[in-house]
């Protein structure tokens, strides 16, 4: 039977789970540690202010949240999606408890899946260095697509692998995920974003100049890619 993981991460309105909300969930999927094209994407609107800080993070401002689902009203179909399946995160005590305590507000129990935590496994790997993900990317020669601000698809995505790397010694080099939803955090007006944390984050439905090349850069670092052995 083929066996099913997910690579999940979390944006919050802060640090606190007692008192700050989950505000975006990503999940992509492994089959048999091969990427799928399938994948959970959620933005929630957590009916509370989210913390600069925070903000400074994931570049999600509170009015970009206006509108969007409370997380009872994506709950079953997060439950639908992850079922009792292997759940592999990055800190993996950050993420459960903020998805448990908002179980909780819903009137249900804790996940129960069984967790894999990546920070585990790197300190074994690199033990007394640093193990976040951007110093693993560089460690284990993963491209990193995230430049601007962190984002709970684009994470998770780049989780996959790095899990992958550390625990099989091959990247996955197949990025199957929307690049609609991969792109979200690669805007080039940097300086401004940073400058105004207030600016929504919106979805690039244009390609840019800078996003084709980082594209071209993406697909020239790739390994024996799966067109070229069809060809």
């Amino acid at each position: 039977m083929e066996k099913r993981k997910l690579i999940l991460d979390t944006e919050t309105t802060g640090l606190n789970f007692d008192n700050d909300r989950i505000i975006e969930i990503g999940i992509v999927e492994l089959i048999d540690n091969v990427l799928t094209q399938n994948y959970f994407h959620e933005y929630i609107n957590p009916e509370i202010e989210i913390s600069l800080s925070a903000q400074k993070v994931h570049g999600i401002s509170n009015e970009f949240l206006i509108g969007k689902p409370t997380f009872s009203n994506v709950v079953k179909k997060f439950l639908d999606f992850i079922k009792d399946d292997t759940i592999i995160i990055h800190n993996a005590e950050f993420d459960t408890n903020f998805i448990n305590k908002e179980l909780q507000n819903c009137g249900l129990n804790n996940i129960n899946n069984s967790i894999i935590d990546t920070i585990k496994i790197a300190k074994k790997e690199f033990p007394g260095q640093t193990v976040n993900l951007d110093s693993l990317s560089k460690k284990l020669g993963v491209v990193n697509t995230r430049q601007n601000f962190h984002g709970a698809l684009l994470d998770a995505t780049l989780l996959s692998k790095v899990y992958l790397k550390l625990t099989t010694g091959k990247q996955e080099n197949l990025n199957l995920i929307d690049n609609k939803l991969i792109n979200l955090n690669n805007n080039k007006n940097t300086k401004n974003l940073k400058a105004s944390f207030s600016i929504p984050r919106e979805k690039l439905m244009n390609v840019s100049d800078y996003e084709k090349k980082e594209h071209e850069n993406f697909i020239n670092e790739m390994i024996d890619p799966l067109w070229k052995k069809i060809k």
